[in-house]
């Protein structure tokens, strides 16, 4: 009979725990892989060979804009729908083209976690080569935004698991808002209204400049007015290795500016090279310049990278992030 009753609540024990188990692992994914910046397109390699792959690559491989070197917006790894299988089904980047006169609508659709946690998957069905050529033409900036803005949220939430405290608190107590920089960020100088933060490696360097002044006029935030408030504060707060040298905007490089809205707030993003005036330092800059309306200040942030020689586009997606994970900070 005690054998009886043992083999009982032995029986028990092990389905309680296998309803615990899958209780536990339902609806858990694994993490994405790949390289930062990296799209899967699965494609039949004919299509990929031919005007199909060159619509493709018009939008992904489009030159990224405010860099020295000409580097795409993204890189592209390409295999067939035979090759998908469990190896590359947890990318963080997947965009699945499907050519058939079996389907039923042409169209574009996204699907976020599709196959791994924070996966940004996106799939575009045509009847025809000369229909998913359109598409792609059409939907060419929407097609960019998806897998730019998926990089960025997937940085901003490894680097909010570990920020620098320092930091944050200084820009909370400070400036009213915060921002998650990651670990090997300090602080290089703080005046009045004026913050130098960056990283250094032997081969690198990375860093931001956040700084405030009275909004006066909408033109704030034109390109004339940005790149010269920039200009007059790096010369005076960010000297050069030589004596009398300076950081300064580079004038010979196109500049981009548009307007848009950042976290709710009217902002404008400059784009172009920045250069030491009496040295031979330089690299690429982008500036986010946004209204603080109610306390009636201009913010700006603007994030620098020093990488001679190498390809500097996913060493500035990590400062943009830092950007991007901006949280204002209401006061009580």
């Amino acid at each position: 009979m005690k054998r009886i009753f043992k083999i009982t609540v032995l029986c028990l024990f092990v389905v309680v725990s296998i309803s615990s188990c899958k209780k536990t692992t339902k609806g858990l994914r694994p993490v994405v892989t790949g390289k930062s910046g990296e799209v899967v397109v699965i494609v039949n390699d004919a299509l990929y060979e031919g005007s199909v792959g060159d619509a493709l690559k018009s939008v992904l491989n489009d030159t990224q804009i405010g860099l020295p070197q000409d580097e795409p917006l993204f890189d592209i790894l390409q295999i067939s729908h035979n090759e998908f299988s469990s190896m590359f089904k947890t990318h963080r980047s997947i965009l699945d083209l499907r050519v058939s006169s079996k389907v039923a609508e042409n169209k574009l659709s996204v699907k976020n976690e599709a196959y791994a946690k924070t996966q940004s998957f996106m799939k575009i069905e045509a009847k025809s080569n000369e229909e998913m050529i359109n598409l792609l033409s059409e939907n060419k900036n929407k097609i960019v935004a998806y897998f730019h803005i998926g990089e960025r949220e997937r940085k901003i939430k490894v680097f909010k698991k570990n920020v620098v405290q320092e930091i944050f608190e200084k820009l909370k107590k400070n400036y009213n808002f915060t921002l998650s920089f990651p670990a090997g960020y300090t602080i290089n100088k703080e005046e009045d209204n004026f913050l130098w933060l960056s990283k250094e490696t032997p081969t690198t360097s990375q860093g931001m400049f956040i700084y405030s002044y009275d909004y006066l006029s909408e033109d704030s935030f034109t390109k004339d007015q940005v790149i010269g408030k920039r200009n007059l504060l790096l010369r005076k707060f960010v000297p050069g290795p030589k004596e009398g040298s300076y950081m300064a905007t580079e004038m010979n490089f196109p500049i981009s500016n548009r307007q848009f809205e950042f976290h709710d707030n009217y902002a404008a993003e400059t784009r172009g090279l920045w250069k030491v005036e009496g040295d031979f330092m330089g690299g690429p800059f982008v500036n986010i310049t946004f209204l603080d309306q109610k306390n009636n200040k201009v913010i700006c942030m603007d994030s620098y990278v020093y990488y001679p020689n190498h390809d500097k586009r996913e060493l500035l997606r990590e400062l943009e992030a830092i950007m991007y994970s901006y949280t204002s900070i209401k006061k009580k």
